[in-house]
């Protein structure tokens, strides 16, 4: 895994990426307020948690001189650890002025007052990346008519196939799938042909929310739970399952569904960029390719998500126009090179082509920036993500049940649905 912050839950775990071995060690850098150092520099944190100093670090290079701001990294053994601590530290003067903010279960952070906004750093000209950045990035940090973040890149999910296995059921590249109903059919060769289950479902929120995008639904923050798309989309996935064509993480004894794909027990998986790196360096001799989300019939204007994580600012900083004035820096050509690198797609469209000849394998991911979408969950956050999979596995995995996605998107809106 490249990055602890593109997919945080709200209890300390990734909720669709594999495991980033975290140092658990003390919290770092949570020393008295922020003051000014020599000179007019102005010392300023960020905190976060995993590799995150790595990634942004980029964005730094040359920022003391530029602007008279330097940024300081407050590392965090996990996401929880970050969230249980926030509220006493700032209360004491001590959180990190910002911090890089996942587009997941976001909302309750925003609703609580942890996350201020930023609009009026982007209407006095302190912030002016904004311009640059395209609409559909911006509408997910764009709530109620406040601007609460800078996203710094966006990375829609992807469709992986092992394609040592494909290449061995007789498939080929004309046989990649664009609908859910394609893969369906791939799912049958493999079953006729090497008696596997073709696809890999993680039951996780990440993963349901693929497919219920994919469909044409969402969750729209809690407004849109009980729809006809989404409970097509939960019904496929249980329909599936019960035909044979799908095999969980969970009833094989692993957490994540990229090393399902990585076993060979199934051959198609969602999932996201980070598989690159994790199969590079955990399966170097796997062949995967990467495809867009398929989609509904019918629905060939939609995919799924992608991950948009932003700049934010932090409740009670001591040096908040600084720290707006750090974001915006961050927000430079360097950094962006440094994300490509990773296999993340610039918010500014004008690099696109650059992505697609640095990163040729993920080229394709670019042509669904625009037909995805946000995750949308609503207020509730992980108690919506905790009910959302315990109703689906019990659809999955009890053999008696009879539950159907419809009853499932009712009672989800009636418990969580604004």
């Amino acid at each position: 895994m490249v990055s602890a912050l593109a997919a945080c839950g709200q209890d300390g775990k990734e909720s669709s990426t594999p495991s980033s071995g975290t140092d658990n060690s003390s919290i770092s850098g949570a020393a008295d307020e922020s003051q000014a150092s020599t000179g007019d520099t102005v010392t300023i944190r960020m905190g976060g948690w995993g590799n995150f100093a790595d990634e942004h670090e980029p964005g730094t290079v040359g920022m003391e001189e530029a602007i008279g701001v330097k940024v300081e990294f407050q590392k965090y053994p996990t996401d929880a650890a970050f969230w249980d601590n926030l509220p006493a530290q700032i209360a004491a003067k001590t959180a990190p002025e910002f911090i890089a903010l996942s587009n997941e279960l976001y909302l309750p952070y925003i609703n609580d007052g942890l996350i201020i906004p930023i609009s009026k750093y982007i209407d006095d000209g302190t912030i002016t990346c904004w311009d640059s950045i395209g609409d559909n990035v911006k509408d997910i940090w764009t709530i109620d008519g406040e601007v609460y973040g800078i996203p710094f890149y966006q990375t829609p999910a992807v469709f992986a196939v092992n394609m040592d296995l494909w290449n061995e059921a007789g498939l080929t590249e004309a046989d990649f799938p664009e609908t859910w109903d394609d893969v369906l059919d791939v799912c049958r060769v493999f079953k006729d042909e090497l008696g596997m289950t073709g696809l890999c479902f993680n039951t996780q929120e990440f993963h349901f929310t693929q497919y219920c995008l994919s469909f044409g639904g969402g969750w729209g923050l809690g407004k849109t739970i009980d729809t006809p798309e989404n409970a097509a989309a939960l019904q496929f996935i249980i329909n599936a399952y019960h035909q044979g064509y799908v095999v969980t993480p969970k009833e094989l004894g692993v957490g994540y569904d990229g090393n399902v794909v990585m076993s060979g027990d199934a051959a198609m998986s969602t999932g996201g960029t980070w598989y690159v790196n994790d199969f590079k360096k955990n399966a170097p001799d796997v062949e995967v390719k990467y495809l867009t989300i398929p989609h509904a019939e019918g629905k060939d204007d939609v995919s799924g998500t992608f991950h948009a994580p932003c700049y934010a600012l932090l409740k009670g900083g001591a040096h908040e126009k600084e720290a707006a004035m750090a974001i915006n820096y961050m927000m430079n050509d360097s950094h962006d090179e440094a994300l490509i690198d990773i296999g993340y797609i610039p918010v500014n469209s004008d690099l696109f082509d650059t992505f697609k000849e640095r990163q040729p394998e993920l080229a394709g991911l670019v042509d669904a920036v625009s037909k995805s979408n946000g995750f949308g969950y609503p207020p509730a956050g992980k108690k919506f993500a905790d009910a959302l999979i315990s109703k689906m596995e019990e659809a999955l995995f009890n053999s008696d049940s009879t539950v159907t996605g419809s009853q499932i998107v009712k009672e989800l809106q009636e418990e969580y649905g604004e």
